[in-house]
């Protein structure tokens, strides 16, 4: 591994980082992390052969359209700031891990959902923040995917 891709990802998981603590308190993704996020996507694309232009085109509206398409028909179902997180980590990704890091992203969040029910910490309605889900499966995807 070259020092750029080893400085491209430890930079795109730092931000992650910040982004599931930042949702987490705050139930806000701020818009400079997923630039932030964004630009390394960018700055990816030669270090990162192997996800082709087109497949990082695809992650980029993949997920994010899910999102998007579920949270107009859910109004607070997802806010705007997991859609356009998905959306540039979808660039970073590429189509397949970004699919795989929602898949895995959902199931631990239900997991979630369901524990808070048994022990009656929440009612049916409950809202949290998705945003840390989405990151640590995205990190997850990412190292699974052997890169």
């Amino acid at each position: 591994m070259t020092i750029f891709r080893f400085l491209i990802i430890g930079a795109f998981f730092a931000i992650l980082a910040a982004v599931a603590f930042s949702d987490g308190k705050t139930r806000k993704i701020p818009d400079g992390l997923v630039a932030a996020a964004g630009a390394l996507g960018m700055i990816s694309i030669p270090f990162f052969p192997e996800i082709s232009l087109a497949a990082r085109i695809a992650g980029f509206f993949s997920v994010s359209t899910v999102l998007l398409a579920i949270a107009l028909i859910v109004p607070g179902a997802f806010g705007g700031g997991d859609i356009k997180l998905m959306a540039v980590c979808g660039f970073f990704l590429g189509w397949r891990m970004s699919f795989q890091a929602f898949f895995w992203a959902i199931l631990m969040a239900g997991v979630y959902v369901v524990l808070l029910l048994i022990v009656k910490k929440a009612g049916r309605r409950v809202q949290f923040a998705f945003g840390p889900f989405l990151c640590m499966e995205i990190f997850g995807a990412f190292f699974l995917s052997g890169m």
